[in-house]
């Protein structure tokens, strides 16, 4: 049973293709078979009759369904393509009369409505059977437009899905040097001072690369271990100020059994530091994460006063654009994002559902 239903998984697509194709021809059948049942309540005549619309239909469809229109119709050989079915059209009321024939011949005793088609007025005949075989060609090509649609459709979301996960990569590959960057002149300035903090810092440094490396790889990653992963960036931005009380960190709510996109509030706390003003203080920087039916995560940083001149590093600038992209991206219609700017200082919220 397992290896069966494997198999299913494997061809999904296959399997709901070949469904739709038996339920289609057994409706198909079943009309024809109604239609007839008005006509004639003889079982025998019906089945003939049924099977002679299967000896013609049945190939003529999946001769233009695999062939006539992927090959010529589609293949741009429109002039072929009306020839081919000129001859099949005019062709087939020949067969089926033929067929017809063949089997009334088995019961040659009775009149009934086949027999009258059969061996009726060949005009009227000629002409029901050109419009039916009209109606199966018309048919295939509805039929193979409408299967090439939908496969078009999911090869497109395919290349889509995949060209946003190779922009969320990019996206994610970004941080990583931008973050180092910033960090690396944060302990180049300890080691400038020789400042103690200095190998503490590295080691720091090290342990959040690791997680951005080896950890923050996946789609999503449990909420309090990006939690710890802030908590990390700010003991490590705390030495540089010698100071540990730099940042209010406050949370409400339940972090256990919650997930995240990797790397998504790092940016904002980073922000915070390099842009904040007069931050060598307690309380300079509050962040606020709230947990509930939605995720709250609120950083608030001073700024500097205005008139006043400040040299400020010209670089930077990527990790919000790149963090408001990959929420587009990752959190489409989900999640909103905030930002206030006062005189004296700037927030940002996020909000996810």
């Amino acid at each position: 049973m397992s290896s069966l239903k494997k198999w299913i998984n494997l061809h999904y697509r296959q399997v709901v293709v070949v469904a739709i194709h038996v339920l289609a021809w057994m409706l198909y059948i079943a009309f024809y078979s109604l239609a007839y049942v008005q006509q004639s309540g003889n079982q025998s005549y019906r089945t003939l009759f049924m099977l002679s619309i299967l000896l013609t239909d049945l190939p003529l469809f999946y001769y233009y369904y695999l062939s006539a229109i992927p090959k010529l119709l589609i293949g741009k050989k429109v002039w072929r393509f009306i020839l081919v079915t000129i001859i099949v059209a005019f062709a087939y009321p020949f067969a089926r009369y033929g067929l017809d024939t063949l089997f009334v011949s088995f019961y040659s005793d009775q009149v009934t409505p086949l027999t009258n088609i059969a061996v009726g007025d060949f005009n009227i005949v000629f002409g029901i059977r050109l419009l039916a075989a009209l109606f199966v060609v018309a048919m295939a090509g509805i039929g193979k437009f409408t299967f090439d649609w939908f496969d078009n459709q999911r090869i497109r979301m395919e290349l889509e899905k995949q060209n946003l996960t190779s922009e969320l990569a990019f996206l994610k590959s970004q941080i990583n040097p931008h973050f180092l960057f910033n960090t690396l002149n944060n302990i180049h300035t300890l080691a400038y001072k020789k400042s103690d903090g200095a190998p503490e810092a590295i080691m720091k440094l090290s342990d959040l690369m690791r997680y951005m490396i080896y950890e923050s790889d996946v789609e999503f990653v449990p909420l309090e271990r990006e939690v710890q992963h802030l908590k990390s960036f700010i003991t490590l931005q705390e030495l540089r100020f010698k100071s540990e009380e730099i940042v209010e960190f406050s949370f409400e709510g339940d972090l256990s059994q919650r997930q995240i996109a990797p790397l998504v509030l790092l940016p904002f706390v980073e922000n915070a530091f390099k842009h904040g003003f007069d931050l060598n203080r307690k309380g300079a920087i509050r962040i606020r994460l709230t947990v509930g039916t939605k995720l709250i995560f609120e950083v608030t940083n001073p700024l500097t006063p205005s008139g006043m001149s400040v040299n400020k590093d010209q670089v930077g600038g990527i990790g919000l654009d790149n963090i408001k992209r990959r929420l587009d991206l990752i959190y489409e219609g989900e999640h909103t994002l905030l930002v206030d700017e006062s005189s004296d200082s700037f927030t940002v919220t996020l909000s996810i559902k």
